[in-house]
């Protein structure tokens, strides 16, 4: 995470006020690991008092993706990989932590990060349990789209193109194709650009049921499309008034 954005900027007056207050810490005050403890459970609880909809989870998502936390950094990359339980995603986080924190000779920059990260947590966690507890996280193409019918426009078309059968089974073997296609409706802002490519990869699974890891995806965005993406992209143009 870029520091400035996790320390801001450094006045020496703030080490006056700093040191006194982690002195306390050290002597007084509970360790992180039990602060964060207190996080997530008031997280657990607010988020036990939302009544998600349809168009609430969809907010709700892009809220979390904009997320710009210390933890929210490292959670989210964590949490993308789907190797690991919760609390080894929480030992995790407090690891990075742990580490950033040796690194810092400044004890205001060493309270902004303590405040940073366990803010971060409880505003992470909240939306984390929101959309974990009541969803699943099972998003469709419909919930990342802009427009009220650009996922059913866009399927229909697949289907016509044969890229996926009736039960929106993916049948082609192209998937570095098939990934540039959505990569094109992200960059022109069809598909919702404030979603990370690990929502839109894990939309793409539910709604095709088929795997598309974040290796492939990657490299499949970097190539150059060829003569037929091409022309899939003018087709969708059309389709969707772009400016191609």
């Amino acid at each position: 995470m870029d520091p400035k954005k996790l320390y801001g900027r450094w006045n020496f007056w703030e080490e006056f006020v700093g040191y006194p207050l982690m002195i306390f810490y050290w002597i007084k005050g509970e360790k992180i690991s039990k602060m964060l403890t207190k996080r997530i459970e008031k997280a657990r609880q607010k988020s036990g008092l939302i009544s998600l909809t349809h168009k609430k989870r969809s907010e709700f998502l892009i809220r979390y993706e904009k997320l710009e936390n210390f933890f929210s950094f490292h959670f989210k990359n964590i949490d993308a990989s789907r190797n690991h339980n919760f609390e080894e995603k929480i030992e995790y986080c407090l690891e990075q932590y742990r580490k950033e924190s040796l690194s810092i000779l400044s004890s205001s920059n060493l309270m902004k990060l303590q405040g940073n990260f366990l803010n971060g947590a409880e505003k992470t966690l909240f939306l984390y349990f929101v959309l974990e507890s009541k969803t699943k996280r099972e998003i469709l193409l419909s919930e990342i789209m802009i427009g009220e019918d650009s996922s059913k426009i866009f399927i229909s078309f697949l289907k016509g193109k044969k890229f996926i059968d009736e039960n929106h089974n993916l049948i082609v073997d192209q998937k570095s194709s098939f990934i540039r296609i959505h990569r094109f409706l992200k960059d022109n802002h069809i598909i919702n650009p404030d979603f990370q490519d690990t929502t839109i990869i894990e939309a793409m699974e539910n709604e095709y049921n088929s795997n598309f890891d974040k290796g492939t995806f990657s490299r499949a965005i970097t190539v150059k499309p060829n003569d037929f993406e091409e022309t899939i992209y003018q087709e969708l143009s059309k389709l969707f008034n772009i400016k191609y």
